[in-house]
């Protein structure tokens, strides 16, 4: 029996909230979603960067006041189902206000009494998990959503409801040329090998000060584009002093076309965030991953194994990290040709369709 047709635009609340990792990926679904015609709207934290961000958007926002508990005193545990009951009550009346007909979730504080909310009122749930290990709220709502999107393989254990879709990227990445064509242009032309060296926007103090030294260890003639984070700029420009000749530097606080950036990369060293690996693979790049050591149940670790298993990329632990260390893994990647093959290896990886998979299955429902 075929699906009655929706004779009013279809409303979809997006819930995603606190970091980039998830809002980034949600945005890009909500303008898709958008674009075919459906009402979206947002469920968020009153803190969360996602406020700041979707100001430059036209989705209007629903606060619901929701913290963390993992990990926090024994206060704030006591208080938190009170939190929940309440931020969960407020989610129902505004989606029963809005006449949602789709929750879809992308992780955050927010995604847990949203999803209750949802699942209390009948309204189908979708969740997108953009780590290669699910996060607490993620795997919970997986147990009532009707369908579970993954960014990775076996992140939740295989049924029907579960599809890999990748994580959606900016379509200036999908766009980027195939790595075969950049690298052998670029060794055709003579070029030095380019490195990329990215610690996230607010850069990451051990990348910046171990890289230079291991890079200046190198004796390789190299072109460096080293992204360091804000008010570091100084401070890492004096680690690259005395360079040889053979090393040309340039040490910025902020990439603003990082699309670019990828594109010219013939090696990146960079932590493993779920939509940096993500990008990393779409663009086709060779990489170095430092996994961040304090993430959530070391989730970057497991993200960089999707490119490492694969020959694509190499992983170096941060808590083992030296100059010396770091210097003897880049020695063997000094060859642009092996570069190039790992570069293939993460390309092929890559599901630049991601976003149009995740709205697929959210009009679906």
């Amino acid at each position: 029996m075929s699906k009655p047709q929706q004779t009013t635009p279809k409303h979809v609340m997006m819930m995603a909230a606190g970091t980039g990792g998830h809002v980034f990926p949600a945005l890009a679904v909500a303008k898709e979603l958008q674009q075919q015609g459906c009402q979206v709207s947002w469920l968020a934290t009153p803190t969360g960067m996602e406020n700041r961000l979707l100001k430059q958007h036209d989705i209007p926002i629903y606060q619901i006041d929701i913290q963390g508990v993992r990990g926090n005193g024994l206060v704030r545990k006591l208080a938190a189902p009170f939190k929940i009951l309440k931020a969960t009550l407020s989610a129902m009346r505004y989606m029963k206000q809005l006449k949602v007909d789709a929750v879809a979730g992308f992780g955050g504080y927010v995604a847990g009494p949203g999803g209750l909310a949802a699942r209390l009122l009948g309204i189908p749930v979708i969740i997108h998990e953009q780590n290669a290990v699910a996060g607490f709220t993620n795997t919970q709502l997986s147990r009532v959503a009707k369908k579970v999107c993954q960014a990775f393989p076996n992140t939740f254990p295989a049924s029907e409801k579960i599809v890999t879709t990748g994580n959606p990227v900016r379509a200036e990445i999908t766009a980027i040329y195939n790595p075969s064509y950049r690298y052998k242009e670029r060794e055709n032309s003579g070029e030095t090998i380019r490195v990329l060296i990215v610690g996230g926007s607010l850069g990451a103090q051990a990348l910046n000060e171990c890289v230079p030294q291991a890079l200046k260890q190198l004796n390789v003639p190299l072109s460096v584009y080293h992204q360091c984070g804000q008010n570091k700029q100084e401070a890492t420009q004096a680690l690259y002093a005395n360079l040889p000749e053979t090393l040309h530097v340039e040490v910025q606080p902020f990439i603003e076309d990082m699309a670019k950036a990828y594109s010219d990369a013939d090696l990146i060293i960079c932590r493993a965030g779920a939509l940096t690996v993500t990008e990393v693979a779409t663009a086709g790049v060779a990489a170095v991953f430092v996994p961040l050591p304090s993430a959530v149940d070391d989730h970057q670790t497991a993200n960089a194994r999707f490119l490492e298993k694969i020959g694509a990329a190499k992983i170096c632990p941060q808590a083992t990290m030296t100059p010396d260390s770091l210097k003897d893994l880049l020695m063997p990647l000094m060859n642009r040709q092996l570069l190039m093959e790992m570069a293939v290896k993460a390309r092929q990886q890559a599901q630049p369709d991601a976003t149009q998979r995740v709205v697929g299955l959210i009009q679906d429902l």
